[in-house]
């Protein structure tokens, strides 16, 4: 990975060619001077070829130092490459005092840090050593900048300790910079690693109190699935029972029936052990799905099976008078059929236990517009509607009122009948 590759690609565009500008700048101050200082050559005459060779070899550096992010080691090969021109041959230090501040800023190890920074310092020195050796106008950058006014004669060449001092003033200006450059670049890179560590730590918080809430939520689960399973063996064991004993006795009453030649009682006997088994069957299919839910290949009663429901009451019987008319433009709600066909059943129980034997009227009609309406009437005994736990209707209330709809049920003003009436929503909001 580029060791930049946070920094934008335009500002290390800029930087670069900024890097070649500059370069460009003192190989050509440094070829000037060096070249009027060896060969005595004026502006407009032809360079040697030393200096022409340091030229290009410090353009050369420069232009390879826009490779120097590559790597580590790319950096750290530029670098020494960079500090070795001055060294040899007439040229400026600049591209070595960059390398320098490049491996300062993004080199890890701190010796290649300290190595590089010292041969930068060494290349800086011999290029200002061997500038300051010119003595006359033109052929010394230093020595024009101490003699701003043109003097004319010979200067005296510059002292070691002065050579030395601009050397340390240079590395110490680029260093600088550079460390200053590595400062703000850590700050940085800890306050990303901070606020990834925030990031993190949110997420891990986040994660915790899913996972504390799915473990609740499986501790509530098997805590319902143990009352379940309490649940259903008190009912096996005594519902359970009791229909077995009902159906035994059904049976033995059919070969009774049989044996004294009397088919109608034979028939009801027969009819009783049938109820009996069905009740049974319905009881542990309930049991099934109150212990694992229900399977996916099991069909659950829906609206649609109200002619079996109404078959099944006639033939127990019990006279029913059914008038059914669903407008089916629209599908009905597959969770308000089920409740339909549950809230059928009840209605007809509940006419069936307080009006044995009488008949029983059963309306059910609906529409997209004007919904479902379910609705029973039975004849009422001298004795009025009878006392009961209720528990029936107020079920049959409690499931209308949990799907948006509403439940009443009465005696008529004259006291004769008894009406119980349901009405549902046709789709559920969801």
């Amino acid at each position: 990975m580029p060791l930049a590759a946070g920094t934008p690609r335009w500002r290390r565009v800029c930087t670069n060619v900024g890097i070649v500008a500059g370069t460009l700048l003192s190989a050509s101050l440094a070829a000037g001077y060096s070249d009027t200082r060896l060969h005595g050559h004026r502006n407009g005459e032809t360079i040697g070829d030393l200096t022409a060779a340091a030229f290009f070899v410090s353009l050369a550096v420069g232009a390879g130092l826009c490779w120097r992010f590559r790597s580590t080691a790319a950096l750290l090969v530029t670098a020494v490459i960079a500090c070795l021109p001055p060294l040899f041959l007439p040229t400026d230090s600049l591209p070595a005092l960059i390398a320098m501040a490049s491996v300062v800023v993004w080199h890890p190890d701190v010796r290649a840090r300290i190595g590089v920074a010292a041969g930068a310092t060494l290349a800086t020195f011999a290029a200002v050593w061997r500038d300051s050796r010119g003595t006359r106008a033109g052929t010394s950058f230093w020595n024009s900048v101490e003699h701003p006014d043109g003097s004319p004669g010979t200067w005296a060449p510059m002292p070691l300790s002065q050579v030395a001092l601009i050397t340390l003033l240079l590395a110490a200006a680029f260093a600088g910079v550079a460390l200053l450059r590595r400062s703000r670049r850590d700050v940085t890179r800890e306050h990303t690693r901070a606020t990834q560590a925030q990031h993190l730590a949110h997420q891990a918080r986040t994660h915790a109190a899913e996972a504390q809430s799915r473990a609740q939520d499986l501790g509530r689960r098997l805590a319902e699935q143990d009352e379940r399973e309490a649940l259903a063996r008190e009912v096996h064991d005594v519902l359970g029972h009791r229909l077995s004993i009902l159906a035994m006795q059904a049976n033995a009453l059919e070969i009774e029936a049989q044996a004294s030649d009397a088919p109608d009682l034979q028939e009801r006997a027969r009819q009783i052990r049938q109820g009996a088994a069905g009740s049974m069957t319905d009881l542990r299919s309930l049991l099934s799905i109150l212990r694992h839910g229900p399977r996916a290949d099991e069909r659950p009663y829906e609206l649609a099976d109200i002619a079996t429901l109404v078959t099944e009451c006639i033939d127990a019987g019990t006279p029913v008078s059914s008038n059914v008319f669903v407008d089916q433009s629209s599908p009905l709600d597959p969770v308000v059929s089920r409740s339909a066909y549950r809230i059928t059943t009840e209605l007809l129980t509940n006419a069936r236990k307080h009006s044995p034997g009488h008949l029983v009227r059963l309306h059910i009609h609906g529409n997209p517009r004007d919904g479902l309406v379910i609705s029973t009437e039975n004849p009422l005994g001298p004795g009025g509607p009878g006392v009961g736990s209720q528990s029936g209707l107020t079920s049959i209330g409690q499931r209308a009122h949990d799907l948006g709809g509403r439940f009443w049920a009465g005696p008529s003003p004259d006291g004769r009948t008894y009406t119980a009436t349901a009405k549902l929503p046709w789709q559920l909001l969801r």
